[in-house]
């Protein structure tokens, strides 16, 4: 997740870097470099639907990016972004904010391996690098707010089949730092909101599905008792009619 991480801040830095240096072409040039360079960075193939800046109010809109699934599993995506938005102050080189909206996270799990495990393991090597050399090819960067909103997680398992939640709220104020130390603290930051998430919604789950057992075997007794109420009724008026019969034959 953290190389994931870092993959996504470096390419609002591309866009932010190519947005004052370009001026012709700069939309279809940054959708051009953050699908070679993502692709590249993660190991998977990385696409974008469009790109759309703003240089005059320093946004940028970035639509339909989608990152490949590891062959062998369900899914064709991992990740879907609907929209990513970068409001960005050029003359101060300041992020004011990140905005990921209603992306679709696609969990695919095959007995205890998961795609994402595989997602990690198939991206490329990161080369050791010096504090200097991160220094100079690390540019610290300031962003005031990093939010993912209406995170859909769909959760997919050979053994439980499927099922789906729409994720809280996640924000986080105040980064600084370079791509790799913010990286660090939304990594873990993430990491906690996403497996408390989790635990929560499978909490939920257990107890459905303990409610729905109970329901079906308290209908499955109600149904028992009832067949043996009437099977003794049954019984009863048989024999009172049977009685009854043999009264009447007497008399």
């Amino acid at each position: 997740m953290k190389k994931l991480l870092i993959g996504l801040l470096v390419l609002v830095i591309i866009i932010a870097v190519a947005s004052t240096v370009f001026l012709s072409n700069l939309d279809g040039m940054i959708k051009d470099t953050i699908e070679a360079e993502g692709t590249a960075a993660l190991g998977s193939t990385l696409t974008v639907e469009s790109v759309e800046t703003d240089l005059r109010n320093g946004s940028a809109l970035i639509k339909g990016m989608s990152i490949a699934n590891v062959s062998g599993y369900t899914s064709v995506n991992a990740i879907e972004i609907s929209t990513l938005k970068a409001d960005v102050d050029y003359q101060n080189q300041l992020i004011k904010s990140i905005l990921i909206d209603e992306p679709v996270i696609n969990a695919d799990l095959i007995g205890t391996r998961s795609n994402f495990e595989d997602l990690v393991d198939n991206m490329p090597v990161d080369e050791e690098i010096t504090e200097d050399e991160v220094d100079e090819g690390m540019p610290e960067i300031t962003i005031n707010s990093f939010s993912l909103n209406r995170a859909k997680v769909n959760v997919s398992s050979d053994k439980l089949g499927q099922r789906s939640f729409i994720m809280d709220d996640f924000v986080i104020t105040g980064l600084v730092g370079t791509p790799e130390q913010i990286a660090d603290i939304i990594t873990v930051r993430l990491t906690s909101h996403v497996s408390a998430q989790v635990k929560n919604y499978a909490t939920q789950e257990i107890k459905a599905l303990a409610n729905e057992v109970k329901r079906r075997v308290q209908e499955e007794v109600n149904e028992k008792v009832n067949e043996k109420i009437n099977d003794t009724v049954k019984d009863k008026l048989g024999d009172k009619v049977k009685g009854l019969k043999f009264k009447l034959g007497n008399n």
